[in-house]
């Protein structure tokens, strides 16, 4: 058994080595991508993903770990800004979402919290007892764990310190997977150490009595005034709860962006203190502003742009966005700014070709948490960027020079650990701790093999080595004579190719992906997110996704990206609550739309057999009847909601005409904006609805009659003139129906436009209904990807039975075990109409999956490498172009993908064939059909990569010319992906 065996077989659905999970784990609020990209060699792809979700899950995990010499990186939110949660070293990413439970012990003022749960949740349930935090991270959204690793300071540390001045103590499983309780100075060995020491379990953090929060903001003209307005404030000892100064530049970004109570071109003092001493307090901020020449006026601070990801998405207007923060004593501030104003530029003047400006939050032992932004000309994915992003050292220096500190380690200034975490951690200081050399030296005992976090902290000298390139290669970017400036000027640049590869993937997803500033707001009020706590199923995840794409050509010079992993990221509900709080104000629901169609423009239409009406419902069948009911090829999959459908007409006595499950209204063409195919199916069923009411089963039929229909009318010809409605409402409308009784109400995405309308008839009849939210993914994902399945399974088990408006996500439940039935199903049951079908279910082994793969694969393979020295008699015309190489190459890809394609289909006809039970061509029908499912299914998941580099080695060995490997390869794979259709087309035809 290997490694990732044994990690599957411990740890079942919360493991994952899939393309998605690995790449969604790769990127945080920093620009560690963007170094790999400009060249460094820093692997920050893990190999697998575990979402531990309790204390025995880490400590196997750390068992196995050391078993297997891998490393572990712990991750929370991905919303720092040195790496610490990003791999250096691949390994394991240890996901943290799932340990997220949180307790109020409101008699000693404790909350006791896992560490994947997020500082604004504990907020909330604290607050829930009358009590609150006294700190947090200025990233509210980010974890406790994190925080604690980090030792951060943030929102309430003027008050209470740093977040581990507030901590009671911290349960780790250690390198050696030991449960320790840390307490007292024993917590020097954790409190931000990063992760390198252990993993978090549980934290134990002091909360304070609730009381609501005053602001007061001072306004200053000029830098120099508010520097005496920071020394006023120690001097006069003002109990204030948190204390936050803004320059000019920031102060006006806010303002415009986030209507924030802040004046404009102002440094503004933004002073938050609890309402019960505010008789204390303002006396003291009135005297304060008058002896150093401020403007007081009343401000707020729960908005967005309060934390200080609100600032980092109102600066990142072009380009990419330096922020470095770090801790120096508050007499050393003009120091500071006078010694990056000698590099960056004038401070205030935030400009994308040059200046500076400055966050300042202060902190209760007169030091200052100093946040520095300085704007870049280039976008992130300029070859040059290395040039802008050298900067970020140049700030680093600034801050040691003054005698301060980083605020964290992570990977890019290992040098300056020891300064940070002695001369910086007051705290344990106090206590006659060196906190440094107390981590060191557990460190070096308990984890020789540096499995723990590897690369970051502490200088690395067996993993990860290769993040000490950072610092070098940006000390030398700034060398240059004329400064950097000039470097740029002379260096080639232009986009670098793992972006324009990812953009073939992905088109315009990519470009939002890279505007994406990591604050994970998204995934606070993401429902997808709380049903299934994995990063892919956050939008964060999904712009994180597509950053490690790129990363990830930059490393290995190859990605390929299947269908179904695009199916996967993008297959989210659609609810656009994420578009709501995006500061970056990315409209993220619409980007997943796009994506979404992408994937539904490849899914090729299944012929669906029409599945005979019995002769007892012909009575009520009439060609001639005002009235249609449009049953359509998504019921054939649930057979059971379409007798039931004409059981409820049976009962009403209406005559109605049938649309039987061979008709399609053309869904998928209009979601995938195939509008062409979409016109030829308006026009060809138009002949046949010559109704003045079309009731429709499924939300999907309803959305193309109601939108579809109407948005291509004009393109079509076809003007339509009948009512569409809802078979689900035509009934509650027309039945005398009495509930008593509770109902969980799945809302399928499709039925959103009607389906307040359904909820409120159900509680008028009587029923107690819950609306349960989430997409099944029925629709686009039943042949890719696995988010419909555990999608399915999380909404079973939160709620047990579902009644559901889709009659396809009704299949899906019932496929993983949930017990569920369609609306329709629920109220013939109610009035005596139910009806009861054996549905014959065909289930492929695996062992057939496999066998498919393999011999695709293997007939692919054998066909390209029988061309091998045809190929490399080509690789000459490589000079001319990719674009021109590529049409040179396409006819023997052609060629080979036919030969290669009647042993695949050979294969699955005589698999089918082996699973007939008799001589029902009906039941060959079904089973052929599954077959050929399957391996649509298999074509949107397969990866090509092993493919194209057996082949590209085969053509190397035959080649005289030299050439390049990489653009062989992304040729081939391109040529490969772009002829699936026609490779489905020879196995399926």
């Amino acid at each position: 058994m290997g490694i990732r065996e044994e990690l599957e077989g411990r740890f079942g659905d919360s493991f994952s080595d899939s393309l998605v999970e690995r790449l969604s784990h790769t990127a945080d609020m920093g620009f560690v991508p963007q170094l790999v990209w400009t060249g460094m060699k820093i692997n920050i792809i893990p190999d697998y993903v575990v979402y531990p979700r309790n204390v025995e899950d880490l400590i196997d995990l750390v068992r196995i770990a050391n078993k297997y010499n891998i490393p572990i990186t712990p991750y929370g939110r991905g919303t720092n800004r040195y790496g610490n949660a990003i791999p250096a070293d691949g390994g394991i990413v240890v996901d943290f979402s799932k340990l997220d439970k949180i307790q109020i012990d409101d008699v000693n003022k404790i909350a006791v919290i896992e560490a994947g749960a997020t500082w604004k949740f504990v907020d909330i349930a604290a607050q829930a007892k009358g009590l609150q935090l006294r700190t947090f991270p200025s990233s509210y959204d980010s974890t406790v764990g994190g925080g604690v690793a980090g030792d951060a300071l943030g929102v309430g540390s003027y008050q209470y310190g740093y977040i581990c001045d507030n901590v009671a103590f911290v349960e780790m499983v250690n390198p050696k997977g030991e449960l320790v309780r840390l307490e007292g100075k024993d917590l020097a060995l954790v409190c931000g150490a990063e992760g390198t020491t252990g993993l978090i379990y549980r934290v134990g953090m002091r909360l304070r009595p609730f009381s609501p929060t005053e602001s007061l903001v001072l306004s200053y003209d000029n830098f120099e005034q508010a520097y005496r307005g920071i020394g006023e404030f120690y001097r006069e000892s003002i109990p204030a709860w948190h204390i936050q100064v803004r320059g000019p530049a920031i102060s006006t970004y806010i303002a415009e962006n986030f209507k924030a109570s802040l004046a404009p071109e102002k440094w503004n003092m933004v002073v938050l203190y609890p309402s019960n001493v505010s008789s204390i307090v303002e006396p003291k901020l009135y005297k304060v502003a008058q002896n150093t020449g401020a403007k007081t006026f009343e401000g707020e601070w729960t908005g967005w742009w309060s934390f200080n990801h609100g600032v980092n998405a109102a600066l990142r207007t072009k380009g990419l966005l330096i922020h470095q923060h770090g801790l120096i004593h508050y007499t050393k501030i003009k120091e500071l700014v006078d010694g990056i104003q000698d590099n960056l530029g004038k401070l205030g003047d935030l400009t994308p070709d040059g200046g500076f400006d400055l966050d300042i939050d202060l902190e209760r032992r007169e030091t200052l948490l100093v946040n520095a932004f300085t704007q870049v000309s280039l976008t992130p994915t300029d070859k040059k960027i290395l040039f802008e992003l050298a900067k970020n050292t140049l700030m680093m220096e600034q801050y040691i020079k003054v005698g301060g500190s980083m605020l964290s380690v992570g990977i890019f200034v290992h040098k300056y650990a020891k300064n940070r975490l002695t001369a910086m951690g007051k705290v344990f200081q106090e206590m006659g701790v060196d906190r440094y050399e107390v981590m060191k030296k557990y460190k070096q005992e308990m984890d020789p093999n540096e499995i723990f976090n590897p690369g970051k902290v502490f200088e690395p000298t067996k993993r990860a080595k290769e993040v000490l390139d950072i610092v070098r290669k940006q000390n030398e970017a700034m060398r240059y004579r004329f400064g950097i400036g000039f470097a740029k000027r002379i260096s080639p640049g232009g986009e670098i190719q793992g972006y324009k590869v990812t953009k073939k993937y992905l088109d315009v997803f990519t470009d939002y992906a890279i505007k994406c500033i990591d604050c994970a707001m998204c995934v606070t009020v993401c429902p997808q997110y709380r049903l299934i706590p994995q990063w892919p199923y956050a939008p964060k995840g999904m712009f994180d996704f597509t950053k490690g794409l790129i990363s990830m050509f930059e490393l290995y010079g190859r990605i390929d990206v299947p269908d179904s992993a695009i199916a996967e990221i993008s297959g989210c509900h659609k609810c656009g609550l994420c578009d709501g709080v995006c500061p970056a104000r990315i409209p993220i629901s619409s980007m997943l739309i796009k994506l979404s169609s992408m994937v539904a423009r490849k899914t090729p239409d299944e012929t669906v057999t029409e599945i005979p009406i019995p002769e007892k419902y012909k009575d009520i069948i009439s060609d001639d009847a005002e009235i249609g009911v449009w049953l359509g090829k998504y019921l054939a999959e649930n057979p059971s909601t379409m007798f039931a459908t004409l059981e409820m007409f049976k009962k009403l006595g209406l005559k109605v005409k049938v649309f039987g499950t061979s008709m399609d209204s053309g869904f998928n063409d209009y979601i995938s904006g195939n509008g062409n195919e979409l016109i030829e199916k308006i026009k060809k069923n138009s002949e046949h609805i010559n109704v003045v009411e079309l009731i429709t089963v499924s939300p999907e039929d309803y959305k193309t009659f109601t939108e579809g229909y109407q948005e291509y009318s004009r393109l079509s010809g076809v003007n339509q003139t009948f009512e569409v409605v809802p078979l689900d409402l035509r009934l509650l409308k027309s039945m005398q129906i009495e509930g008593n009784e509770e109902l969980n109400l799945h809302v399928a995405c499709f039925s959103n436009t009607y389906a307040d309308e359904i909820l409120k008839r159900l509680r008028e009849k009587g029923f107690k209904v819950r609306k349960v939210e989430g997409c099944s993914g029925a629709t686009l994902e039943k042949n890719v990807g696995k988010r419909a399945d555990m999608m399915a399974k999380a909404l079973g088990e939160r709620y047990g039975t579902l009644v559901t408006l889709c009659p396809l996500a009704a299949v899906k439940f019932r496929s993983v075990g949930v017990n569920a039935k369609t609306l329709v199903e629920f109220l013939a049951e109610k009035v005596g109409a139910g009806v009861k079908v054996e549905q014959k279910i065909v289930k492929i082994p695996d062992a057939d999956k496999n066998a498919i793969i393999n011999v695709l694969v293997q007939s692919l393979t054998e066909s390209l490498k029988k061309r091998a020295s045809v190929i490399a008699d080509t690789v000459s015309f490589m000079s001319s172009g990719m674009d021109e190489y590529k049409k040179i190459i396409e006819p023997i890809v052609t060629e080979a993908i036919d030969e290669a394609t009647p042993s695949v289909k050979n294969a699955i006809v005589s698999m089918a064939s082996s699973k007939y039970t008799g001589n029902d061509p009906s039941e060959k029908a079904l089973v052929l059909n599954q077959y050929y499912r399957e391996f649509n299914s298999i074509l949107m998941s397969l990866t090509l990569d092993t493919v194209v580099s057996s082949v590209v080695s085969e053509v190397k060995s035959k080649s005289v010319d030299e050439f390049s490997e990489r653009d062989l390869g992304l040729v081939l794979l391109e040529l490969l992906r772009e002829k699936m259709e026609r490779i489905r087309t020879n196995v399926v035809q």
